[in-house]
Parts: structure tokens; sequence; C-alpha cells
């Protein structure tokens, strides 16, 4: 590379070590000239609507010593340098990652054009100009929408049939083969729910034809669109993305996201036809929780809950630009027409069924006009259901990886289980040339986590507060395998399940008659991990497939049973899910759902569930904010949610009981000692650990934190005042809670967290880990006794002190509460929210089935351990976007290699090591313009500027 010699020098490495050499080279480009250029961290978004968006770009040089950015309104003025709208000018800066943009004022449907070029060094030319890239303003404002809001002026109900009734009764768990055991009272409470399923209306199709002209050329054709429900959007028959229960959920009547999708392609001259398919979504789930008693509510608010909005509603604005200069608008509004659609029922807690011999042939498409004679008129709404429509920036929703069983079993005669090996979120799919059904013909499909000896599944895991088991039924027109698509899949609802139960066939149905899809948030992967360990690769893996199943627009706790967004949850597993996937605007999204939350401390965002009071959960907001700008850099993020922060904060103060804060639901979900022992204070209370514990020590950070951001925002009055909170919490915690004999807080959490957060007094932090140490090794005999507030930081704990060897080890431990317990006794694939709770050998005859989630990912922070401590890819304190970071891997005795890398806004960061007999060869990668800080034991840190580096050392 080009000038490389004027950065980069090979050194030896430091004498220290008994034996060590070191090679590198130039990280490769096949171009100097700036690439992978972002806004808003996509790539030429088309629905905009902040005036300082976020430009990113990969220098592609090893240090960028300045930027220049031009943005134009027209290709033509970039490319001739007449930057009419914002030209930086010369920014001697390193950073290539969220540079706001700082021009005029831009308008709704302003279509961009930007480029960037760097200087690679301190003087000199700069090297050539990027290719040109885009962004496009979407409606921002709401007079902008000329589209109006629509639904079926009349609900179609169906609650006749057998298969309707034998749906609705599996729905409502009294079906006489649904198989649970209920008490009198409970059955009489879900017959009031079998009620309320019978009132319950299926979806609605929409439909509307219009005219192009024949002799015009369109040059756009943006369609803007979204729905209080969840909803898909077709023109000309042709579905117009692969989004899946969408849009992301939201506190839908203070905000709904809107899509923006180029469909110039899908339009033809003359007649075409806009399509929608509406189901309720989130938006109007009225059965669900609507007879639990909320014990975390206020008294007035523990009565019948609803979870929803009002009735599904959509709105839709098609946006024409032809060459010649014209324009043509196509709006939602009151000349569509509607029609029930053959999806009878669906409920996101309860499932779908849907009618075939109702299914409209065509029904999206150019159809001739006598073919909508039952097609009815809309109701238009005058007012909107929600208080603003903003961009939907997450990424979608999307069918992400497919899915087999393994086995079919039959427990029962003509009842038959598939099971795909693997917990997870998923829909499936049937294939009708496979499994061919006959007129009239209808199945039922249960799903669920567990089945017993014999194949018989159980839904006890889903728990009884929602009410409602997951039930999808299909009833067949006998004209499946005629199809064009001879497949079906549910549209609205999907499922937590790892085995599928088969109801209504006389035969066992082909293996490969069905299949599923894991769906979740399609966030990009960013991170890699695997080692010489078989175990350990497995542990890593059921913690991703417990995270992704539970990426759905917002971090859920477990898809079979509450599917909410607590935010202690959120927290809990955040550094795992950072360091996997890149959640750069997923994090901005989860933000603004607190900031639309009733409670200033929620428990659960967004949604009609939330509540609050307890703020070791709600400390979520300030940690995933701080977290997302050390990941992402986004200083308008910790702008925008300062005032949020701030209030939790004030409110907290509030709460505090001499200096420490004594309300919180504590380390949730801790191991009992013995599995099948009842938990004191039952649920998941914690067992080793007082809330005072953890609460007062997530204040504490969250104050630090504060601190921190307000530093970042040049808030120096505030910087202040945090700074004397973290030391007033901190100082009254170890007064009151360390115990100087044992040199210790009393528990693994309370340890870890005393060290992790900067409370325990420096020169007290070195004991305290041997206080973990010697707790992992004598009192739990290898394992670790954290909950789901614990997971995160106990390895980083040990391993920072010395014991990386007992960090690794406690993933390798035997038995109870272990992982290989958990795959050997369990046969578990996702992590279980109490693990303790069943005791296989109390169930030798395998027919007491769990009854709490078994897809959990609470307890997934240690994942993060395996980037940070066996990896050794960590920030550095208080930087940006891993501009400069530090590696510091754990080279522990057990394992003969490790792979990790992680992709930042710079690029990739490399670390992987293998041990052979006594050598380590350990080869690093530090991407264009970033550098990285080496520690090794024993050794004086080591700066590396871009390269790739090959270290040998003899242990």
């Amino acid at each position: 590379m080009k000038n490389l010699s004027y950065y980069l020098s090979v050194v030896l490495l430091l004498a220290a070590f008994s034996h060590q050499a070191v090679s590198q080279t130039a990280v490769s480009n096949d171009s100097l000239i700036p690439t992978n250029l972002l806004v808003e961290g996509l790539d030429t978004p088309s629905n905009v609507h902040s005036q300082t968006p976020r430009l990113s770009w990969h220098a592609n040089v090893v240090t960028q010593f300045a930027y220049q950015v031009q943005v134009a309104s027209t290709e033509v003025l970039l490319t001739t340098g007449v930057a009419d709208l914002w030209d930086s000018g010369r920014v001697n800066s390193r950073r290539s990652l969220n540079v706001m943009y700082q021009g005029r004022a831009l308008s709704s449907n302003n279509k961009v054009f930007w480029r960037v070029r760097v200087w690679n060094s301190d003087s000199g030319s700069p090297l050539a100009w990027s290719q040109p890239s885009t962004w496009q303003m979407g409606l921002i404002n709401k007079s902008d929408w000329q589209a109006k809001w629509l639904q079926v002026a009349q609900k179609a109900v169906v609650s006749e049939g057998e298969a309707v009734e034998d749906w609705m009764l599996f729905a409502a768990d009294i079906h006489k083969d649904s198989n649970s055991q209920l008490t009198k009272a409970k059955r009489e409470t879900q017959t009031r729910v079998l009620e309320q399923l019978k009132q319950q209306p299926g979806a609605s199709l929409f439909r509307h034809s219009f005219a192009l002209p024949s002799d015009k050329q369109i040059r756009s054709a943006r369609l803007h669109s979204t729905a209080a429900g969840y909803y898909e959007v077709f023109l000309n028959g042709n579905k117009v993305d692969d989004r899946l229960m969408d849009p992301g959920q939201t506190d839908y009547d203070k905000r709904i996201l809107y899509n923006t999708d180029d469909v110039a392609a899908m339009l033809d001259a003359g007649k075409n036809t806009i399509a929608v398919h509406l189901g309720s979504g989130w938006y109007a789930e009225e059965i669900a929780f609507s007879r639990w008693n909320n014990p975390d509510a206020s008294p007035q608010a523990r009565s019948t809950r609803s979870l929803a909005y009002g009735q599904p509603a959509f709105i839709a604005q098609l946006e024409l630009e032809f060459t010649d200069g014209s324009r043509q608008l196509v709006t939602s509004n009151q000349d569509w027409l509607s029609h029930a659609s053959p999806v009878l029922k669906e409920g996101l807690f309860s499932g779908e069924l849907f009618d075939a011999r109702k299914s409209l042939n065509q029904w999206h498409t150019n159809a001739d006009e006598d073919q909508l004679t039952n097609w009815q008129k809309v109701k238009v709404l005058h007012e909107w259901p929600t208080e603003r429509l903003e961009p939907q920036l997450i990424e979608p929703i999307k069918a992400m990886q497919a899915l087999v069983p393994i086995e079919v079993l039959k427990p029962k005669e003509d009842v038959w289980v598939l099971d795909f090996g693997q917990n997870f979120t998923g829909v499936p799919t049937i294939d009708f040339t496979k499994l061919p059904l006959a007129p009239n013909q209808s199945i039922h499909l249960r799903y669920a986590e567990w089945v017993d000896k014999a194949g018989n599944i159980s839904q006890k895991s889903g728990g009884g507060a929602p009410l409602l088991k997951q039930v999808d039924t299909y009833i067949a027109s006998g004209d499946e395998a005629s199809l064009d698509d001879p497949t079906w899949t549910p549209t609205f609802t999907w499922h937590g399940f790892r085995y599928l139960e088969i109801r209504g066939l006389q035969q066992a149905p082909p293996i490969d008659a069905i299949h599923a899809h894991l769906v979740r948030s399609s966030v990009d992967i960013a991170g890699h991990f695997e080692s010489s360990d078989d175990l350990l690769n497995r542990v890593h893996r059921m913690a991703l497939w417990g995270y992704e199943s539970n990426l759905m627009a917002l971090p859920m706790d477990c898809p079979i049973r509450e599917r909410a967004g607590w935010t202690g949850d959120a927290h809990a597993s955040l550094i795992t899910g950072n360091y996997n996937y890149n959640m750069d605007n997923f994090w901005g999204k989860y933000l603004g759902d607190f900031e639309t939350a009733t409670f200033v401390a929620p428990a659960v965002v967004p949604g009609k569930r939330t509540h609050g009071g307890n703020f070791d959960w709600a400390a979520a907001e300030i940690m995933i904010a701080w977290e997302h700008y050390r990941h992402h850099g986004d200083e308008q993020l910790l702008q925008n949610q300062y005032e949020s922060m701030q209030e939790y904060m004030n409110a907290a103060q509030d709460k505090l009981k001499d200096s420490l804060l004594r309300i919180g639901y504590g380390d949730w979900c801790d191991p009992v000692r013995v599995p099948g022992t009842p938990r004191v204070n039952g649920r998941c209370s914690p067992q080793h650990t007082t809330p005072t514990v953890t609460s007062s020590a997530l204040f504490a950070h969250t104050a630090n934190l504060m601190a921190k951001i307000s530093q970042v925002l040049n808030k120096s009055e505030q910087v202040q005042q945090y700074m004397a909170l973290f030391e007033r919490v901190k100082t009254q915690f170890h007064a009151e809670l360390f115990d100087a004999q044992s040199q210790s807080y009393k528990s693994q959490t309370a340890n870890a967290m005393a060290i992790m957060f900067d409370i325990a007094p420096l020169e007290k932090r070195a004991a305290v880990a041997q206080a973990i140490n010697t707790d992992v090794l004598e009192k739990w005999g290898g394992h670790a006794s954290v909950g789901a507030l614990g997971q995160t930081y106990l390895y980083r704990a040990l391993s920072d002190f010395g014991y990386a060897d007992t960090a690794f080890n406690i993933f390798k431990a035997e038995g109870y509460p272990g992982y290989r317990y958990l795959f050997e006794e369990l046969n578990a694939t996702t992590l279980w929210e109490r693990k303790g709770y069943y005791d296989p050998k109390q169930d030798p005859d395998g027919t007491k089935a769990p009854g709490f989630s078994l897809n959990h990912p609470f307890h997934a922070g240690y994942d993060g351990w395996f980037y940070e401590g066996l990896g050794g890819i960590r920030p550095m304190p208080d930087t940006v976007g891993f501009q400069d970071f530090e590696l510091v891997p754990q080279f522990v005795k057990g394992l003969d290699s490790v792979n990790v890398a992680y992709t930042t806004g710079y690029g990739t960061i490399k670390s992987r090591w293998e041990r052979k007999g006594n050598e380590v060869t350990w080869h690093f990668t530090v991407p264009n313009n970033t550098s990285a800080l080496v520690l090794l034991p024993k050794s004086e840190p080591k700066t590396y500027l871009a390269g790739e580096y090959t270290l040998v050392y003899s242990e």
C-alpha cells in the first residue's frame, strides 16, 4: 500500500516473553477512494426525516488525517464540484463514522447526492473523490400525506363450523385434545376467552385500480405506506417487499413507522392495481393478557386490561414523477374497496385460521370489474390513529433461515409431531404437492417447546397469563396442488417452538412436507466466534438462537409467552447483542420507545403492557444509549435521549434511601442450589443477591455513564452533578455492603458488578476478584451462581484479574447448573428462563412439563466475553466506534484455538490464535483508519496501526 512505510514499522516484541516474534502486512484494498457510503447507517435510504443525517464511509487508508464532504441537489452539480447544499471543506479529523450533515435545510421528498474524499497525510493533496451516493427525504410533515387512513366499514366475524370451533377451542386451551390440566377457576376464565375468540374478526383485503398515461415514461415511483396493525402491500399482484410482521411495534398512539419503496419496475402503462392485506398485529390484540391482574401495575390498573389500541387501519400514498416533469398521486381514499380475507381469525398469541375455500383468485391484480361485485366501500378515518408517522429505519422482520424437521413422532393415533431439532421463533410453510388435502379437510398445527417421552407436546411453558395458546388451522379447498404457488404460510402471526403437532391427517406427513423459517429483525451479523471446543461453540450458538429468536423490532423476553420488551432483559444481554449484530438503528428505535412510554422508569416498552417503578430494569435506557455511542459514535442519539434519561435519573434519586436504591427485580432467575427446589419468594426472585445490591450498583453505573454522556455533550454542570452522585452511591455501597473479612460483597453478581462498575475501591478489586474465584471453585463446584443481571459482568471480572481459566471452565463444568446440564439433562437448545425449576430426576416418566419459558435470552450476557475475553476485542474507554480499541486476548488453558471477528463502522477487527504445545500463534487485523492497543501479560502496552499481524508467543 502506498506510503505504508510512513505509518508502520515492523517491531520486535517485548523482552518480557520467553520467545516471541511478530510479522505484519497491510490491510489490502482495491482502491484508495472512500467506499461503503452510508446515511443513517443505511445504503441510500429513501425516507430520511433528520435535518442532520449521519454520514459514514470507509476511508480505505491507514490513517485518515482529514476529510471533505460535498452534498448537492443534483448529481451533475456534485460531480462538477458545485456543492449547493453543503461543502464541509477540509476537516482535520480521523473520524469517518456518523459525521453530521450540516448543510442547507432539506424538504420532503428532496433527493440529494453526496461524496467524500480524504487526506492520508497531514499535508499534501487529497485522494480521489468517492463515487456519488444518495439519500432522499421522506414525508417530513403531516400535511405531506394526502392519503387517508382506511379500515373496513364492517368487520367480518366467523364463529361457526367444525374447523373454526376446533381452532377456537385449541386457542382457548379447552379443546378436549389440548391436554392441559386446568383448575375449575382457570377453565371458567378460558371459557370466557372462548367467547372473546368468537367475536374476533378476521383480516381484511383492500384494493384500488388506477391508470397511468401510456404515452409517458416513469422517472420515479415511491410508495409510502404503513398500518396500524400488520400489513402486506401489492402492486399488480406482486408483493412490494419481503417484510413480515410489519411495521415494527411501537406505542401506536404516539408514533407509527412507515416504509418507502421504489416501485417503478412494478408498474405498467395503463391500468394498475394496488392492494393491501391488513391484520391486527399488536395494534388490535384484544384477548391476550386481557384478564391478567398485573402485579406490577398500580392497584387501580390491575383489573381487566387490553393490549389493543383499536381497529386496524392502513395508509398508502404512491407518488409518481414522469420524465416530462409531470406528476401523479395515487392515495388511499374513499374510492378503495374492501373484502373479508380468507384469514378468518388471526392473533399474535393465538395463531391463524385460514380457509382456502374463501380465497379470492387474483384479488390483488387487474381483475375484471364483474369480479368485484361483493367488494364493499371502505371506512375513511377523519382522525389519524397516531400522533405522527416516522420512517422505519430499523431493519424489517424477514424470514432469515430455513429449518427442516429432523424427526416425525407419533404420540397418539392420527397425531403427528415434527421435531425441528431447535427451539426458535418462526413460521411454518406447508408444501401441498407433498401433503395433498381433500376438499374441506382441515388440519390443526399446534406449537410447543417441549414434548414428553412419548412425543406429546406440552404448551405449559407458554404460561397462563397470555390466556391463549399457539395454533394455526388450514381448511383446504382441494385445489392447492394446482396453484402457481402450492404452499401456505401464516401471514400475521409467528410462533416460538421446536415441536409442531399436526392433527387432521390419517397418515404420517412426509418429513419434507412442512419446513419453517426463523423470522427476526434482519439486522446484519457483525460478529463471528468459533473455537476448538465443541461445547463452547454450542454454548455460543445457544446464545445466538435465543437472541435472534427474540429480535422482533424490539428485544423480546421470550417468543412463546410474553413477547414483551422487558427493559432489564434488554440490558442483561446488551453486550452480546452488540458484538454479534449491527444494532445501530435497532437500538435507536428501541430508545425511542422509552421516550413514548407512559412511565419514567418503564419495565416494558413499547406497548400497553408497560408498567414501571423498578429502576434496575429501566437503567437499560442509559446503558443502551452509552454502549450504542461506544459502538457507533452517534452523539445525536445521546442529545435526543438526554432529557428522557435525566427524567429517569431524577425519579431514581427520589427513591434513594440512605444513598442506596433498595427496590427492584434484582438478579432475576439466579440458580437455586438444587434443581427442583422451590425458590424463596417464588417466581424468579433472586436467591443470592438482594435487589438493594443490584439496583444500587446499576444506579451508580448509570450516574457514572450520565457523567460521561454529559461530557460528550459539553454539559459541564451536569458532569459534576452526576460524578458527585456516582461517588455518593458507590461510597455508601462499599461502606454498607462490603464484608472486610471475606473481602467480598457476598455474591458472585455483587462482586462482579462492584468491579466492572468501578464501585469497589481500586486497591480492593484484586481481592474482590479473588473472592469471586474462590466462590466459583469452592462454593459452587466450578459453576456460576449469577442470574440474568450478573451474566455480563462475571467473566470479565474474573479474567481481568488473572482468573481467565476459571471463567472458561465455568462453561465446561459438569452437572447442575452448568451448560452441560442444559444440553445433557434438559435437552435444551436455547437458554431456559429457570433451568432449576424442572428436575428431570423428579419426573422419571417425563410427563411434568416445565412451566416457564424455554427460550429466554436474558441469560445470554456471557457471550460478550467470548469477544472481549477470549478474542480480547474491546473498545478503549470512552472512545467512539472502535476507531481506537484494545486487544487483550486470553490464551486460556484447555483451548487449542479461538477465532473471533467483529465488524465495526470502520471495518472488521480480527483476533485468531492457536496453540501447539507451549507455543501460541496469534493473528490479528487492525482495520484501516483505526488503531489497536495491544495489552499482554508482563508487557508494556503497544499501539498498532492498520495492518495484519502475526505474533508467536511461548508460554
